[in-house]
Protein backbone atom coordinates (compact mmCIF):
# COMPACT_ATOMS: atom_id res chain seq x y z
CA UNK A 1 0.00 0.00 0.00
CA UNK A 2 2.85 2.25 0.55
CA UNK A 3 5.01 1.61 -2.36
CA UNK A 4 1.52 2.36 -3.99
CA UNK A 5 1.39 5.56 -2.42
CA UNK A 6 4.83 6.47 -3.18
CA UNK A 7 5.02 5.53 -6.76
CA UNK A 8 1.53 7.39 -7.43
CA UNK A 9 3.02 10.40 -5.89
CA UNK A 10 5.58 10.25 -7.76
CA UNK A 11 4.46 10.27 -11.47
CA UNK A 12 2.07 12.87 -10.68
CA UNK A 13 5.03 14.81 -9.50
CA UNK A 14 6.64 14.14 -12.64
CA UNK A 15 3.67 14.42 -15.12
CA UNK A 16 2.99 17.79 -13.63
CA UNK A 17 6.50 18.91 -13.65
CA UNK A 18 7.28 17.88 -17.33
CA UNK A 19 5.89 21.08 -19.09
CA UNK A 20 8.14 23.34 -17.11
CA UNK A 21 11.32 21.48 -17.27
CA UNK A 22 14.05 24.10 -18.21
CA UNK A 23 14.32 24.47 -22.04
CA UNK A 24 16.26 21.60 -23.20
CA UNK A 25 19.13 22.52 -26.27
CA UNK A 26 18.41 26.24 -27.77
CA UNK A 27 19.24 26.47 -31.65
CA UNK A 28 21.35 29.78 -32.47
CA UNK A 29 19.04 30.19 -35.39
CA UNK A 30 16.07 31.02 -32.89
CA UNK A 31 18.10 34.76 -32.51
CA UNK A 32 17.74 35.19 -36.25
CA UNK A 33 13.58 34.73 -36.37
CA UNK A 34 11.23 37.58 -37.12
CA UNK A 35 8.41 36.73 -38.50
CA UNK A 36 5.98 34.23 -36.41
CA UNK A 37 2.87 32.15 -36.96
CA UNK A 38 1.37 31.02 -33.79
CA UNK A 39 -0.74 28.07 -33.27
CA UNK A 40 -2.93 26.27 -30.98
CA UNK A 41 -1.86 22.47 -30.60
CA UNK A 42 -6.01 22.45 -30.28
CA UNK A 43 -8.13 24.26 -31.35
CA UNK A 44 -11.21 23.73 -29.22
CA UNK A 45 -9.21 23.65 -26.20
CA UNK A 46 -7.72 25.87 -23.67
CA UNK A 47 -4.97 26.72 -26.31
CA UNK A 48 -6.62 28.16 -28.87
CA UNK A 49 -7.50 31.26 -25.45
CA UNK A 50 -3.56 31.42 -24.24
CA UNK A 51 -2.62 31.45 -28.22
CA UNK A 52 -4.87 34.53 -28.75
CA UNK A 53 -3.51 36.51 -25.84
CA UNK A 54 0.62 35.28 -27.19
CA UNK A 55 -0.24 36.84 -30.29
CA UNK A 56 -1.95 40.13 -29.13
CA UNK A 57 1.64 40.67 -26.79
CA UNK A 58 4.25 38.67 -29.38
CA UNK A 59 5.54 42.39 -31.16
CA UNK A 60 5.96 44.29 -27.49
CA UNK A 61 7.29 41.06 -25.77
CA UNK A 62 9.88 39.87 -28.17
CA UNK A 63 11.88 41.13 -31.49
CA UNK A 64 9.26 39.54 -33.66
CA UNK A 65 6.20 40.53 -35.54
CA UNK A 66 3.38 37.97 -36.58
CA UNK A 67 3.52 36.91 -39.98
CA UNK A 68 0.16 37.41 -42.26
CA UNK A 69 -0.15 33.65 -43.21
CA UNK A 70 1.92 30.10 -42.40
CA UNK A 71 3.99 30.78 -45.74
CA UNK A 72 5.87 33.42 -44.99
CA UNK A 73 6.68 32.83 -41.00
CA UNK A 74 10.57 31.97 -40.26
CA UNK A 75 9.03 30.16 -37.06
CA UNK A 76 5.82 28.39 -36.09
CA UNK A 77 4.97 29.03 -32.43
CA UNK A 78 2.86 25.92 -30.86
CA UNK A 79 1.21 26.70 -27.77
CA UNK A 80 -0.36 23.95 -25.35
CA UNK A 81 -2.12 25.20 -22.11
CA UNK A 82 -3.83 24.05 -19.40
CA UNK A 83 -6.07 26.17 -17.32
CA UNK A 84 -7.58 25.10 -14.51
CA UNK A 85 -10.63 25.83 -12.38
CA UNK A 86 -10.55 28.06 -9.08
CA UNK A 87 -11.94 24.85 -7.30
CA UNK A 88 -9.00 22.52 -8.62
CA UNK A 89 -6.62 25.61 -7.72
CA UNK A 90 -7.54 25.53 -4.15
CA UNK A 91 -8.19 21.19 -3.90
CA UNK A 92 -4.83 20.69 -5.69
CA UNK A 93 -2.38 23.22 -4.87
CA UNK A 94 0.54 23.10 -6.72
CA UNK A 95 0.15 19.59 -7.71
CA UNK A 96 -1.62 20.19 -11.14
CA UNK A 97 -3.87 22.58 -10.33
CA UNK A 98 -2.15 25.65 -11.37
CA UNK A 99 -2.69 26.78 -14.64
CA UNK A 100 0.01 25.75 -16.84
CA UNK A 101 1.30 25.98 -20.58
CA UNK A 102 4.02 25.29 -22.96
CA UNK A 103 5.30 26.89 -25.89
CA UNK A 104 7.49 24.97 -28.89
CA UNK A 105 9.14 27.05 -32.06
CA UNK A 106 9.69 25.51 -34.72
CA UNK A 107 10.87 25.81 -38.67
CA UNK A 108 8.46 25.83 -40.83
CA UNK A 109 9.52 22.19 -42.46
CA UNK A 110 8.61 20.85 -38.35
CA UNK A 111 12.65 21.20 -37.33
CA UNK A 112 12.74 22.11 -33.00
CA UNK A 113 14.34 25.19 -32.24
CA UNK A 114 13.08 25.69 -28.49
CA UNK A 115 10.49 24.79 -26.21
CA UNK A 116 9.51 25.42 -22.79
CA UNK A 117 6.45 26.58 -20.60
CA UNK A 118 5.47 28.08 -17.76
CA UNK A 119 3.07 28.02 -14.44
CA UNK A 120 0.60 31.02 -13.39
CA UNK A 121 0.51 31.65 -10.38
CA UNK A 122 -0.55 35.20 -8.95
CA UNK A 123 2.78 35.79 -6.57
CA UNK A 124 5.43 35.51 -8.89
CA UNK A 125 6.55 38.44 -10.94
CA UNK A 126 5.85 39.82 -14.59
CA UNK A 127 3.70 36.16 -14.88
CA UNK A 128 1.57 36.94 -11.91
CA UNK A 129 0.63 40.73 -12.69
CA UNK A 130 -1.88 39.78 -15.84
CA UNK A 131 -5.46 39.99 -14.78
CA UNK A 132 -6.13 36.75 -15.84
CA UNK A 133 -4.51 33.00 -16.20
CA UNK A 134 -4.30 33.07 -20.11
CA UNK A 135 -2.70 36.66 -20.81
CA UNK A 136 -0.42 35.51 -17.55
CA UNK A 137 0.78 31.93 -19.11
CA UNK A 138 1.34 34.08 -22.06
CA UNK A 139 3.46 36.82 -21.13
CA UNK A 140 5.92 33.96 -19.08
CA UNK A 141 5.67 32.07 -22.59
CA UNK A 142 7.08 35.10 -24.52
CA UNK A 143 9.19 36.08 -21.03
CA UNK A 144 10.73 32.76 -21.39
CA UNK A 145 11.31 33.07 -25.46
CA UNK A 146 12.77 36.44 -25.27
CA UNK A 147 15.23 34.97 -22.87
CA UNK A 148 16.08 31.95 -25.39
CA UNK A 149 16.41 34.06 -28.22
CA UNK A 150 19.20 36.41 -26.04
CA UNK A 151 20.82 32.76 -25.17
CA UNK A 152 20.69 32.04 -28.81
CA UNK A 153 21.93 35.57 -29.92
CA UNK A 154 25.09 35.07 -27.63
CA UNK A 155 26.01 31.53 -28.80
CA UNK A 156 25.74 32.88 -31.89
CA UNK A 157 28.64 35.62 -31.60
CA UNK A 158 30.40 33.04 -29.27
CA UNK A 159 31.20 31.13 -32.74
CA UNK A 160 31.67 34.00 -34.89
CA UNK A 161 34.40 34.31 -32.74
Amino acid sequence: MLMNRSRAWALIVVSCSAPLIAAEKIDPRLATMRKAWIEPVDERGDDKLVAACLADRLDTLTPMARAATKAEADVVLRVKAHLTSAASRVLLGSMCGTPSASLEATLPDGTKLWADGAKYRRGNGAIGLAADAKCGLASGLLNGLREAMRKARDKNRMWDR
